[in-house]
């Protein structure tokens, strides 16, 4: 199926890119699988391959969550606390850019001008000529997941360091940039070769000017006891 979806996205046959694709998956989520491959110029990249028919079963399953949603009694409990279908509609949307991985695409290119300055931050280099709608490639990268304590300590790694790090890179994403990685899981954040490495950009957040500007007079208020 991988196989499939990548030749239908190509309008090719994959070894015409690749030399060869892992079977095995690096991850595997609910949209997506990860798996490693070589380009036939010779270079280790990951491949983002989005699940065959995922589109459609998304939205069959936020239909049926709707339908169920209208038949919940309309006093007492949760809806009237929470508008159910506000959220779904969120859900779906936040789903659908999920989906489209040229979106993502933006998004790394974005993400990665954005932290250009920062020695310690990296960002895998994005394949944009081999990146479709459903197939995205990027530099693989090694390393280890950011909560690996053994394998950090064992390289000598400072765990301090690396958590200021993180936390003013974040800060920076979220009061400066306004543009921050909004799944920022182990899975999604790595260290390799002295710098903390951001992976998957399919689900960012985006602040306005104003918000920006409501979250440094809320952090200066905590700042100074206010």
């Amino acid at each position: 199926e991988v196989e499939e979806v990548i030749n239908r996205s190509y309008r090719e046959d994959w070894h015409q890119v690749f030399s060869y694709i892992d079977e095995k998956p690096l991850g595997s989520a609910s949209i997506a699988q990860a798996h490693r491959a070589r380009l036939l110029t010779g270079e280790d990249v990951v491949i983002k391959v989005q699940r065959k028919g995922i589109y459609d079963t998304m939205a069959r399953d936020i239909g049926l969550l709707h339908r169920l949603v209208r038949l919940m009694p309309s006093v007492g409990g949760i809806k009237n606390v929470v508008d159910l279908g506000m959220v779904l509609d969120e859900m779906w949307a936040v789903a659908q850019e999920e989906m489209d991985f040229l979106k993502e695409a933006a998004n790394v290119e974005e993400f990665a001008r954005n932290n250009s300055g920062i020695k310690y931050v990296r960002v895998p280099h994005l394949y944009r000529e081999h990146t479709t709608s459903r197939v995205l490639v990027m530099e693989y990268v090694g390393g280890c997941a950011i909560n690996d304590r053994e394998h950090l300590l064992s390289r000598g790694y400072d765990l301090q360091e690396i958590g200021r790090k993180l936390i003013n890179n974040y800060i920076k994403q979220v009061m400066e940039d306004g543009f921050f990685h909004a799944d920022p899981h182990p899975g999604n954040v790595k260290v390799h070769d002295g710098k903390i490495v951001w992976i998957d950009m399919g689900m960012m957040g985006r602040l306005s000017a104003r918000d920006k500007n409501l979250m440094e007079r809320a952090v200066r208020a905590i700042a100074v006891s206010d």
